[in-house]
């Protein structure tokens, strides 16, 4: 991976963290540091054009919302705008996951999706209102193809910019 790969991808981190730690409190900061992503990205056009990737996974979870998979304390604004950090990723740091099998990217998918939620349960950030093990499954299930999905989409989207 080049230097800006590696920058871009402990940049996503540390921008999850404040995202999920800080959540709405924290949105403004979180909004600053996706700007920063465009004034430093060697493929700012590219960039653009997969945004709509994010609606994408906000619809995702507001499917999961509206289902009662989960449960907010407020409208998740923070998660928008992890939702627009994750998909700039794509094309970036995690750009190494085109040259992956599908099978390998449904199992990253079900458990580093899934693990991601979690970790944002355990921080408080979420309620998973149908129990652990119920809501485990549904995210598996849900990211072992949201993941291959959107790595495919992503590639098409920017081999056009």
């Amino acid at each position: 991976m080049s230097k800006w790969q590696w920058t871009q991808l402990l940049a996503f981190e540390g921008f999850w963290l404040l995202a999920v730690a800080g959540q709405n409190t924290w949105s403004l900061l979180t909004a600053l540091l996706l700007g920063l992503h465009f004034i430093f990205t060697p493929n700012r056009r590219a960039d653009i054009r997969v945004l709509w990737l994010a609606l994408l996974g906000m619809a995702v979870d507001l499917i999961l919302t509206v289902t009662g998979v989960f449960v907010f304390d407020h409208w998740p604004l923070w998660l928008g705008l992890l939702w627009v950090g994750f998909v700039l990723t794509l094309g970036h740091s995690l750009r190494w996951l085109r040259r992956v099998s599908t099978w390998l990217l449904m199992i990253t998918g079900a458990l580093a999706g899934t693990g991601s939620y979690l970790a944002g349960w355990q921080l408080g950030a979420v309620s998973l209102p149908l129990g652990f093990w119920p809501s485990v499954l549904i995210l598996a299930i849900l990211w072992s193809v949201l993941l291959p999905m959107l790595i495919r989409l992503d590639r098409r989207l920017r081999r056009d910019a």
